[in-house]
């Protein structure tokens, strides 16, 4: 085993292990508040509206202020959204989001380039969506098909958090211990094949640990422990697409980090990139399978 590593490296996962405790303890308390109408939203709309601010940040179109207002306004309020598609609301909002983008490319013909507005579409309408998922995911439990408790509906949540971040972890750390080959060099690196295996087992593990916790408490509850695991590998494999895909816009905007906010991590970007593609995953697999074959059994 190879530990190939510097005391900056040393201070790094310092930090990285701090930030996470306290990034923890208050997903932990946010998800105590759940009870409390909105609280939970909100949080998800803070988070989405910080991650826009640090996309334009990062792309320099922070200066086109109509933009940036427009962006963060509609990231503000998808959260609030009842249906995470079909209402009234969510397809009005969408609309005059797209109508508003495309009056600001019109008025900025000779200054916003046709990649520029794609790039802000694309991340204004995934950022927003993905993190909304977490609600969905809570909200399973409202739909009587489902057969769930509104306390499923929590550790579902719970589930995608750790869907995307043990797995990270794992990466890290096996990828630190173990890494020799590399998994994307040309966006990231330091990625490694060895440590996004060792991710998919951390995940795959913690998965099972978190099921058993539930039943632990809620002994009335089963869980379909193949799905579970299987579950558990595609949240891997989504979270490292998130990843890499994050990367690669920074290495594009030739940036380390999108932002400073969580020493170790970086900014709200770092920490949730693999946040945007595992809790979508998740709510779609769970919308479609849960009816018919139950993850969660009741």
């Amino acid at each position: 085993m190879a530990w190939n590593i510097t005391e900056g490296e040393i201070l790094n996962m310092k930090q990285r292990i701090i930030s996470a405790a306290i990034g923890i303890a208050l997903f932990i308390t946010v998800m105590f508040a759940n009870s409390v109408p909105f609280v939970f939203n909100a949080v998800i709309s803070i988070v989405a509206v910080m991650a826009i601010w640090e996309l334009f940040v990062a792309t320099k179109y922070v200066s086109n202020k109509p933009l940036l207002i427009t962006c963060m306004a509609f990231a503000a309020i998808v959260p609030f959204f009842r249906d995470p598609y079909f209402n009234l609301a969510s397809k009005t909002s969408c609309f005059l989001f797209i109508f508003i983008l495309f009056i600001i490319m019109i008025k900025n013909k000779d200054s916003l380039r046709m990649e520029q507005i794609g790039l802000v579409f694309m991340m204004c309408t995934l950022i927003p969506f993905s993190f909304s998922s977490l609600i969905y995911l809570r909200d399973l439990s409202l739909d009587p098909h489902m057969h769930l408790w509104r306390r499923d509906g929590v550790f579902l949540v719970i589930l995608a958090a750790i869907g995307a971040w043990i797995a990270d972890a794992g990466a890290y750390f096996v990828g630190k211990a173990f890494g020799k080959h590399k998994l994307s060099p040309e966006i990231s690196p330091n990625k490694t094949v060895e440590g996004f295996v060792g991710g998919i087992v951390f995940n795959m593990v913690a998965f099972v640990v978190a099921c058993i916790a539930f039943q632990l408490y809620d002994h009335s509850v089963a869980f379909n422990y193949p799905l579970l695991l299987i579950l558990a590998i595609f949240c891997a494999c989504a979270g490292t697409v998130g990843d890499l895909a994050a990367s690669f816009i920074k290495r594009s905007c030739h940036i380390k980090d999108f932002g400073r906010i969580m020493p170790g991590h970086g900014g709200v970007l770092d920490r949730f990139d693999s946040m945007l593609m595992v809790a979508p995953l998740l709510y779609v697999v769970l919308q479609i399978l849960q009816p018919i074959y139950p993850l969660i059994i009741r």
